[in-house]
């Protein structure tokens, strides 16, 4: 029975930054499992109080944010029913759900949760004096300010800090310009459309470093290179040829040899799935870039492997090369046709990217329903994806 429960949920997160673009936390998404139909509930906050606790249980907070904040939606039932949560106060951030009360138990529950060191944060924060007692205790308060007049938005961050000094956290923040908008009205922390994929410029003009990474992606991904030339290409960079070596000791079995060559990586792990090693350290050498960008990359790339591999499609390699470059126009500063352009990727790859077509198209449009939370029809994918995020945390410090 146990394992089946384990198949009863999966997890997404989606990133909050602060001010300088760098992780604070991640807020974790949850929905049913594969077949959510297995399961009964009174209600939609009791079916996401029981999957968060299973979650919990079973994943820990480690492997699904590291190092950084996890910020987890508590609907009203829940403050009765886990007054003393199973995950560590130091990494979790308590949402209260814009559709909890402020009754005398609630009010007191979060009281209780807040003398054992959790943070109180307050999602889809709408004033209203009732709210006065949550203000009180909460640490952050998130504001949805696409549902807010423009104007409006720094009178009500300055509303809320006169009652009390709280971080401000600016939700679905999907333009530079509200980015800037926000901060410059008191915003402390961000989380939106626009840090997954920042706004592109047309016409930026490219740096050295990135006109270099495009002349080595030109070689690294052609379909006609060899085994040697590939090893000849790694060889002149040190630092990717040690991060090749370090992957490939993360991804050797018991069965494979002892490896002390590039050569011998090669030949063990084939050139496809090295070339796409290469290519995606090569990405991430970047230093302009925000970190999430790369990690989002990787998420779609170790996840459209992974379902090809599961769906027996062929070259299932190259789904991963297409998951890297879906991402392509953030990291280079390009619309993602004219970054393509410059690079011999397979055309049905790029039929795929551009148009959603084909089977890459159908994997790609997969993972980016994960990200917006919006993949009710891709159950049958929930355990892949989260097994694809847990690839992406192993390898963040390669």
């Amino acid at each position: 029975m146990q394992s089946e429960q384990k198949e009863d949920f999966f997890v997404g997160r989606q990133p909050i930054l602060d001010v300088d673009n760098n992780i604070y936390g991640y807020e974790l998404l949850f929905r049913g499992g594969l077949n959510p139909n297995q399961a009964h509930f009174d209600s939609p906050s009791q079916a996401t109080a029981t999957v968060i606790c299973n979650a919990m249980m079973y994943m820990g907070l480690n492997q699904l944010v590291g190092n950084a904040k996890a910020f987890i939606n508590f609907p009203e039932e829940y403050f009765f029913e886990m007054r003393d949560p199973c995950f560590h106060h130091s990494q979790a951030v308590i949402e209260i759900l814009e559709t909890v009360e402020p009754t005398d138990e609630v009010v007191e529950s979060v009281r209780y949760l807040k003398e054992q060191g959790y943070m109180i944060a307050l999602d889809d924060f709408i004033f209203s004096k009732k709210f006065i007692p949550f203000i009180k205790m909460a640490d952050i308060v998130k504001f949805d300010v696409l549902d807010i007049q423009p104007e409006k938005i720094k009178p009500l961050f300055q509303k809320i800090k006169q009652l009390k000094e709280v971080t401000i956290l600016a939700e679905r923040v999907e333009t530079r310009e509200m980015f800037e908008l926000c901060k410059e009205a008191g915003a402390n922390l961000f989380q939106g459309y626009y840090f997954a994929k920042p706004e592109v410029l047309s016409g930026k003009r490219l740096s050295v470093a990135k006109l270099n990474l495009l002349e080595l992606l030109e070689k690294v991904v052609d379909e006609s290179l060899h085994l040697d030339d590939l090893e000849k290409i790694i060889e002149k960079d040190i630092g990717l040829s040690i991060k090749i070596m370090k992957l490939a000791k993360q991804y050797r079995t018991e069965t494979m040899p002892d490896f002390a060559s590039l050569k011998e990586v090669l030949i063990l792990f084939g050139l496809k799935r090295v070339q796409s090693w290469a290519t995606m350290i090569s990405m991430t050498a970047l230093e302009d870039v925000l970190p999430e960008v790369f990690n989002l990359a990787r998420l779609r790339a170790n996840f459209m492997r992974n379902v090809a591999q599961k769906e027996r499609l062929p070259a299932v390699d190259s789904y991963y090369l297409a998951g890297l470059f879906s991402m392509m126009d953030v990291i280079v500063g390009q619309s993602l046709e004219e970054a393509l352009e410059q690079i011999p990727l397979n055309d049905n790859i790029k039929k795929g990217l551009l148009k959603g077509e084909g089977e890459y198209g159908r994997l790609l449009q997969a993972a980016k329903s994960f990200e917006m939370n919006h993949a009710d029809q891709h159950q049958e994918y929930a355990l892949i994806y989260f097994e694809a995020l847990k690839e992406v945390n192993a390898l963040t410090n390669i």
